[in-house]
C-alpha cells in the first residue's frame, strides 16, 4: 500500500496510466468509470490524501478538460467536478486557471450554445462561481476578466432558469473582486442581465435586480442610464419581492453611488414611488432608506445647509396629518423637483392605468417633501393636476384629490389662483379648486381670492352648466369655501347662494339635488338665519333679476325657465316680496301664446301650488301688491288660456289654466293654528270685476273635448259660486248661466264629470240669493228636477245614490213641485226605493212645516212661512231663514241653528 502512495505522489502519471488509456475507450460506460475512478484515486483514496496535489494537476489536466468536450453527459460532469475539486484542493495560483477557463468559455461561453445540456451548463456556471469564490481575496482574476464577461454574459440569458440564478450570483461576486477591471467591461453585462426582468419566474428576476443593482455600483454612468428604466418598470411588478428588491437596489444607489448627485433626479422618483406601494414591506423598507439618504445628504452638505439646520424649524402650525420629512430629503426633492414634475406630466397622458396612478403618488410625495419649494414649479404642478383630476380611473383621482390638498397646504392662493383663474369653466379645475381650498389656510383665501372664485362661478354662464361633472364639483367648491371660510363667507353669501340655488333648480340627478341644498342650509347657517325661506328672502331677488332671457326661447331644460319653476315651488313666504318681479315673468312665458306649450304646464303647474299654498307663500305681502298681482294671473294669464282654440296643445294648455283657477278661487280661507289668513279676494269689489268674463268662459269649458278639463270647470264653478256668495254678489243670472251647462254633464261618458256636476248643481243651489223665488223661476227648477229624477234609474249604482243626495239636499228649493214630479211619475221608475225614499222626506218636510205655520198662526195646508214684513209663497231656504227670525223672537233662540235643533224648539 506504501507503494501505492509513493506511485502517486512520486509519478501521477504512472499511477493513473490505466485510467487514462480507459479515457480513450469509445465504450461511454468505460470513459465514465475511468473518469471516476481517477476522481476516486484522487481525492476519495484516502492513501492519497497528503499527495500534494499541485504535482498531479499537470500530468493528468489535459485529459480531464479534453472529457468537458465528452459526447457523454455523464463522463462531461465527472470531468467538471474533478476539475472543480482541483480547484477547491489546489493552491491559489493563475496557472490552472489559464487551462480552465478557456474550455469553460469554449463550452458556455460561445455566442452559440454549444454545451446542450441544462444539467451541464449549471455544473459548469458553478465551476465558475467555486473559482471566483475560491480567488475572490487576491487578484489573479484580473488578467481573465475577458474569460468571466464571455461566460456570465451568455448564460445570465440561458434558458435554464437555475443557470440564470446562478450567473447572477456570479456577476455581483466579480464586481465586487474586480472593481477596478469591471469597470471597463460593465456595460457587456447590463442588456444580458436586462432581458431576465420579464422572466416568468419571480426569483430570476430578483437575482437580475440584485445583478444590476452591483452592476451599476461597480459600473460606468452608461450602465446607470441602461439600467434606470427597467428598474423603474420593475416598481409595477405584480411580485412583492420584485418591488423590494427594485426598492433595496434604488435605495443603495443614493446610499452608495458615486456619481449620485448628477442622477438625484432619476433615483428619487423610484424611492419615493415605493412609499406608496401596496405592501407594507416595501413601504416600510422604502421609508427607513429614504430617511437615511436624507440623513447621510444632510451630513455630506453640513456646510451648504448650515443656515438652514441652524435655524431649523419645528412642524409648521399649518401642515399636513403626516409625519414631516428630515432636512435632507425636502433639500434634495427641492432641488429636482423641476426636473421630475415634467415627467410625471408627460406619464399623466399615458396609456396605462398603473403607470398614471404611480405618477399621481409620485406627485404627492413630491409635494409633501418640497414645500414651499414647489412654489417656481406650481405652473407645471397645476397642469398636471389639472390633466390627472380628469382621470378615468378612480383611483388616479384619488391621489390628484390628496395631491391638490397638499399643494394648498404649501402654496399660497395668490400663486395658485391666477394659474387656475382662466380655468374655472373646466369641472376638473374646479376638482383641484376644491382640494386646494381643503388644505389652504383661512386667513390667505378670505379677501381677494374668495371674492374672485365666488363671482367666477356665479356667472350665469358657468353656474347654469347642466353636465353632471361640472355641477358636482362646483358644488363641492362652495363647500369647501363654506367649511374653511365659516363666517366670512357673508360677504359672497349672495354669490354662494346664486351658485347653489341654480344647481338647486336644474339638477342633473336627485344626489346632486340633495348636494345643493345641504350647500344652502350650510349657508343658512352661516347667514345665521332661521330657516331656508329667511335665506331666500335675503337673496332670492338677485336670482330673479337674472331671469332674462325672451320666454319664447324656453323649453324645459333652459336654465330661466328651471329656475322660476324653483322659485315658485320652494320659496315659500320669501316670493311674496318679490311679486313685483315674479309677476312680469309669469305674464312672459304664460300670456304669449307661442311659448313652448311644455314650458307652460310646467309654470301653470308651479302656479297651481302657489296659490294653493297662499297662507304660506303670501303671509307677507302687502295686500295691495297681492291684489296687483293676482289681477295680473287672472286677466292677463289665466283668461287668455281659457278661450277655446283648436288642437290637443291647446287642449292641455286650457286644462292646466282652469286647474290654476280653481286654484285661485278655492276657499282656504279658515287659517290654520298660528297661520294667518290670506284670501285673494278680501271684498266684494275685488272677486266682482272677474265675473262678468269668468262666468262665460267657464260655461263654456264645462263642454271641452276633454274630460279633465270639464272636470277641473266644474270645480272652478263650484268655487266661483262659493266665493260669489260669501262677497253678496252671485246673482241669479249667473245660476241659471251655470247650472244649465252643469245639467247637460249628467249625461257626460265620463263618470268622474257626471259626479262632479251633481255636486256643481247642489254648490249652485246652495248658493242661490236669499230671495230666489221658486215661482217666477219655476220652468228653471221643474227643468233641474227632471233631468235628476231621470238620472235616479241610472245604471250605476253609485251615480243613483249620488243623485238621490243630490236630490234630497235640493228638495228644499220647491219641496210642493218636487212631490208632485215624484207622485206624477212614481210609475215610471224602477228605482222604486229612492223614490220612495225620496217621496218620505218630502213628506216629513211638508209635516215639518205644518207644525212651524200651526205654531206661527198660519193655515195649516199651506207651505209659507213668515217674513220680516209680512207672508209671501217663499221656497224652504227663505222659509228657514224667515223662521230663524221668528224663533229667535218667540223662542229666544239667538243666531241660526240647525234644523234638528230648531224642530226641538218648535
Amino acid at each position: 500500500m506504501t507503494g501505492h502512495i509513493n506511485r502517486l505522489q512520486d509519478n501521477p502519471r504512472a499511477a493513473l496510466e490505466q485510467h487514462i488509456t480507459t479515457l480513450q475507450s469509445e465504450s461511454k460506460l468505460e470513459r465514465k468509470h475511468a473518469l471516476q475512478n481517477i476522481y476516486e484515486e484522487i481525492f476519495e483514496n484516502p492513501q492519497n490524501s497528503d499527495c500534494d496535489l499541485t504535482v498531479v494537476f499537470p500530468d493528468i489536466y489535459a485529459y480531464v478538460l479534453k472529457s468537458f468536450l465528452d459526447e457523454s453527459e455523464a463522463c462531461r460532469e465527472k470531468a467538471i467536478g474533478i476539475m472543480s475539486n482541483f480547484i477547491q484542493h489546489l493552491p491559489l495560483n493563475d496557472y490552472y486557471l489559464t487551462y480552465i477557463l478557456p474550455v469553460i468559455v469554449r463550452r458556455i461561453g460561445c455566442p452559440e450554445i454549444v454545451e446542450e445540456s441544462e444539467e451541464i451548463r449549471l455544473v459548469l456556471i458553478e465551476l465558475v462561481h467555486v473559482i471566483i469564490d475560491k480567488y475572490k481575496g487576491t487578484h489573479l482574476l484580473s488578467s481573465f476578466i475577458n474569460d468571466f464577461t464571455s461566460i456570465l454574459a451568455k448564460t445570465s440569458t440561458d434558458p435554464f432558469p437555475k443557470v440564470k440564478l446562478e450567473a447572477c450570483e456570479c456577476i455581483i461576486l466579480i464586481t465586487k473582486i474586480l472593481q477596478r477591471d469591471f469597470h471597463f467591461q460593465s456595460e457587456s453585462y447590463v442588456k444580458p442581465v436586462l432581458s431576465n426582468f420579464a422572466h416568468q419566474h419571480f426569483r430570476v428576476r430578483v437575482a437580475s435586480i440584485r445583478a444590476i443593482g452591483a452592476i451599476v455600483l461597480s459600473g460606468n454612468a452608461k450602465c446607470f442610464e441602461l439600467s434606470i428604466t427597467p428598474m423603474a418598470e420593475k416598481l409595477f411588478d405584480e411580485n412583492t419581492q420584485v418591488r423590494l428588491q427594485v426598492t433595496l437596489e434604488v435605495g443603495n444607489w443614493m446610499l452608495s453611488y458615486r456619481d449620485r448627485y448628477s442622477f438625484w433626479h432619476r433615483m428619487i422618483p423610484l424611492l419615493l414611488t415605493s412609499l406608496s406601494d401596496m405592501m407594507a414591506d416595501v413601504r416600510e423598507t422604502a421609508t427607513k432608506l429614504w430617511t437615511d439618504i436624507g440623513l447621510q445628504y444632510l451630513e455630506e452638505n453640513e456646510e451648504d445647509l448650515k443656515k438652514k439646520t441652524d435655524f431649523l424649524k419645528d412642524v409648521p402650525t399649518h401642515y399636513p396629518d403626516v409625519k414631516r420629512p428630515n432636512l435632507g430629503c425636502r433639500v434634495l426633492v427641492q432641488t429636482n423637483i423641476g426636473k421630475i414634475v415634467p415627467a410625471i406630466g408627460r406619464e399623466m397622458e399615458g396609456w396605462q392605468a398603473d403607470a398614471r396612478l404611480r405618477s399621481s403618488q409620485l406627485l404627492c410625495w413630491l409635494l409633501l417633501c418640497a414645500e414651499e419649494g414647489s412654489t417656481q414649479h406650481a405652473n407645471t404642478v397645476v397642469r398636471t393636476l389639472h390633466r390627472g383630476a380628469s382621470d378615468d380611473d378612480q383611483r388616479v383621482i384619488q391621489e390628484i384629490k390628496r395631491a391638490s390638498e397638499l399643494f394648498g397646504y404649501f402654496i399660497t392662493p395668490d400663486t395658485w389662483w391666477p394659474l387656475l383663474e382662466a380655468e374655472v369653466d373646466s369641472w376638473s379645475a374646479l376638482f383641484v379648486i376644491a382640494n386646494i381650498l381643503k388644505g389652504s389656510q383661512r386667513d390667505l383665501v378670505k379677501g381677494k381670492v374668495m371674492k374672485e372664485l365666488c363671482k367666477e362661478m356665479a356667472d350665469p354662464d358657468r353656474c347654469r352648466v347642466r353636465k353632471p361633472k361640472y355641477q358636482k364639483n362646483l358644488l363641492q367648491v362652495c363647500d369647501a369655501l363654506m367649511d374653511l371660510c365659516k363666517d366670512d363667507c357673508s360677504a359672497i353669501a349672495e354669490d354662494l347662494f346664486t351658485i347653489n340655488f341654480t344647481v338647486y333648480a336644474m339638477p342633473v340627478d336627485d344626489n346632486m339635488q340633495f348636494m345643493a341644498l345641504s350647500n344652502l342650509d350650510k349657508l343658512r347657517t352661516i347667514e345665521k338665519c332661521n330657516s331656508l325661506t329667511s335665506l331666500y328672502e335675503c337673496h332670492i331677488r338677485r336670482v330673479l333679476s337674472d331671469i332674462t332671457s325672451d320666454a319664447l326661447t324656453w323649453t324645459l331644460l333652459t336654465p330661466d325657465r328651471c329656475l322660476l319653476e324653483c322659485i315658485l315651488i320652494h320659496s315659500g313666504s320669501a316670493m311674496g316680496t318679490q311679486l313685483h318681479l315674479i309677476a312680469p315673468l309669469l305674464r312672459e312665458c304664460l300670456a304669449v301664446p307661442k311659448v313652448d306649450p311644455e314650458v307652460k304646464l310646467k309654470i301653470f303647474t308651479a302656479l297651481s301650488n302657489v296659490l294653493l299654498q297662499r297662507e304660506t307663500n303670501f303671509r307677507k305681502c302687502e295686500p295691495e301688491k297681492l291684489e296687483a298681482f293676482l289681477r295680473i294671473v287672472i286677466q292677463e294669464i289665466l283668461l287668455p288660456n281659457l278661450v277655446w282654440s283648436p288642437g290637443r296643445t291647446a287642449e292641455a294648455v286650457r286644462t292646466a289654466a282652469v286647474a290654476c283657477l280653481c286654484a285661485a278661487l278655492q276657499d282656504n280661507d279658515k287659517g290654520d293654528g298660528d297661520k294667518q289668513e290670506v284670501s285673494l279676494f278680501p271684498t266684494k269689489e275685488s272677486l266682482e270685476p272677474f265675473l262678468e268674463e269668468l262666468v262665460p268662459l267657464l260655461a263654456g269649458l264645462v263642454d271641452d273635448n276633454s274630460a279633465l278639463t270639464r272636470q277641473h270647470s266644474l270645480r272652478a264653478v263650484c268655487s266661483l259660486a262659493s266665493r260669489a256668495k260669501q262677497k253678496d254678489c252671485f246673482t241669479v243670472e249667473m245660476l241659471h248661466k251655470l247650472y244649465f251647462v252643469a245639467l247637460k254633464r249628467l249625461d257626460d261618458s265620463n263618470d268622474k264629470v257626471r259626479s262632479f256636476a251633481v255636486q256643481t248643481l247642489c254648490v249652485l243651489f246652495k248658493c242661490r240669493p236669499p230671495l230666489y223665488n221658486s215661482e217666477v223661476f219655476s220652468a228653471h227648477i221643474d227643468a233641474l228636477f227632471s233631468a235628476m229624477l231621470i238620472h235616479l234609474d241610472d245604471t250605476d249604482e253609485g251615480f243613483r245614490k249620488e243623485m238621490l243626495d243630490a236630490l234630497l239636499t235640493l228638495s228644499d228649493i220647491d219641496p210642493c213641485l218636487l212631490m208632485k214630479k215624484v207622485k206624477t211619475n212614481i210609475h215610471l221608475y224602477r228605482n222604486k226605493a229612492a223614490y220612495e225614499k225620496l217621496t218620505s222626506h218630502l213628506e216629513n218636510v211638508k209635516n215639518f212645516f205644518r207644525r212651524v205655520n200651526i205654531k206661527a198662526g198660519l193655515a195649516p195646508g199651506t207651505w209659507q212661512g213668515t217674513s220680516v214684513g209680512g207672508s209671501q209663497k217663499i221656497g224652504m231656504s227663505g222659509a228657514l231663514g224667515c223662521l230663524e227670525l221668528w224663533a229667535a223672537s218667540v223662542f229666544g233662540v239667538s243666531g241660526k241653528c240647525s234644523r234638528t235643533s230648531f224642530e226641538k224648539k218648535v
